[in-house]
């Protein structure tokens, strides 16, 4: 891992500094950043670019129409490689507070591990990227690229203004790689390498017939019933092997390629013990077909279907209303806006009456960056030489992140390094985050800049 006296001194500053990288994670966890109730989400934006600014990093707070963006830069060169590292640090409610082994805004050490709501998603693993850059700076005096940070307070509300901001400050974001550091390992331990993730569209449909419920037996056969409404439409949507029948659905599909396919092949793979994270005995399919699934291809989902009675004895009544949410996950080149408009024209074909309401939960759009990136293998070096294994590349992750944005508004790609354990139990009671993972994550993004500047200076950048 030691290859050049400065990247030596950078490293052993890390080691030597671990007990007060804890009491700044301490200090971000904190403070509560529920973006979903606007609790604590401007305080902590303050908080964090105090730190930015007590570590020597130019840091300000930028407003948006929603909560704040908290932007840093190290600029040695503007003409040098620039590494933009973009985190967010608002956090999910912490309910069910019974739940929690420890109050989710005490942080706690326990077994090799703080815990603490947001300490991986995502406040450790963004914080990483400025101890890095800090302990850069204190060997240095400067990084060995330019380093930007992007930190917002909505991811985990959709990230709604997030686009506006990048669209309106193109020119003080402009890099040429994100770096997000976001989510967990693989269950193996082993580091994974991920060039993109799906989208996503929230829709709700709503069937309302009669203006009250109706009696099951005096009313039954004359009344129409909206349960059977939506089950006759979402019937008509989606085949029972899973195929979406919606016209048009699969036309901007980015075809799979074959280093794609190739990816997916040499990630490891067992039926059972894949199948036994989910609550089932096995999956029934191979490598290829699970990681192509949740990755590569578009998927529509019933997340709850609400309507009548189903308490305690019986309530024989034809509903008035029902009403399902449904959430589309889109992948590359699928655009939620056209999705919408083809499932509206399937509802109105199949069940006129029926109400899409689009928007309401949000959307974000699909991204892919080429595995030929010539930025892969120098992420995938600094990788190696912090944990000593080469990553896993995954074409993709299945989860939906606003990664969109950078190509669409910047031009640039994209690339995610996840430091956080797979058991961090992001978004649950208990969240957590392995130190051993926390310090690995401040070596890899200290590694990455000096891999970056060593790989510029080569021409393979």
């Amino acid at each position: 891992m030691h290859e050049n006296e400065d990247l030596n001194r950078v490293h052993h500053l890390i080691d030597d500094d671990r007990d007060k990288f804890l009491q700044i994670l301490h200090r971000l966890v904190a403070q509560p950043s529920i973006s979903a109730r606007n609790e604590g989400v401007a305080e902590c934006a303050e908080l964090l670019c105090q730190v930015m600014r007590e570590m020597n990093i130019t840091s300000r707070i930028i407003p948006t129409e929603g909560q704040p963006v908290v932007y840093g830069e190290i600029i040695n060169d503007p003409n040098a490689y620039t590494l933009l590292c973009y985190g967010h640090y608002d956090v999910q409610p912490p309910e069910p507070l019974e739940q929690w082994e420890s109050p989710p805004f005490e942080p706690e050490v326990r077994g090799g591990r703080i815990y603490g709501r947001g300490v991986g998603d995502n406040k450790g693993q963004l914080l990483a990227h400025v101890l890095a850059a800090a302990k850069w700076l204190e060997a240095c005096g400067s990084t060995p690229v330019n380093v930007k940070f992007v930190f917002e307070g909505e991811e985990e509300s959709g990230s709604p203004n997030l686009r506006a901001f990048v669209r309106e400050n193109a020119e003080l974001l402009r890099s040429d790689l994100v770096y997000i550091s976001d989510g967990g390992m693989h269950p193996s331990g082993n580091p994974t390498l991920s060039l993109g993730n799906r989208g996503i569209l929230g829709v709700s449909l709503i069937a309302e017939e009669a203006d009250r419920d109706n009696h099951s037996g005096n009313k039954g056969g004359a009344v129409p019933n909206p349960v059977w409404t939506l089950l006759h439409l979402l019937a008509s949507t989606v085949h029972p092997s899973g195929e979406v029948l919606i016209d048009g659905f699969y036309d901007d599909v980015r075809p799979i390629t074959e280093t794609e396919e190739s990816l997916l092949a040499d990630l490891p793979f067992d039926r059972q013990e894949m199948g036994s994270t989910m609550g089932l005995e096995e999956l029934n399919m191979d490598a290829c077909g699970y990681y192509r699934r949740i990755m590569l291809r578009p998927y529509f989902n019933i997340s709850g279907f609400s309507s009548g009675y189903v308490g305690p004895g019986s309530k024989t009544i034809i509903p008035g209303r029902a009403e399902c949410r449904i959430d589309i996950r889109l992948v590359a080149d699928q655009k939620s806006s056209d999705i919408a408009e083809k499932l509206q024209a399937h509802v109105a074909h199949h069940a006129p009456h029926v109400r899409v309401n689009v928007g309401q939960m949000g959307s974000m759009e699909a991204s892919r960056t080429s595995p030929d990136h010539p930025a892969v293998p120098i992420v995938s070096r600094a990788i190696r030489a912090v944990h000593e294994v080469q990553p896993y590349v995954l074409p993709a992750g299945g989860g939906s992140l606003p990664n969109a944005v950078w190509p669409e508004e910047l031009g640039t790609a994209h690339i995610g390094v996840p430091y956080a354990n797979a058991d961090e139990h992001n978004h649950s009671p208990n969240e957590n985050l392995r130190l051993d993972c926390f310090f690995r994550g401040i070596h890899t993004s200290a590694q990455l800049m000096w891999e970056m500047a060593r790989a510029r200076q080569a021409d393979r950048l």
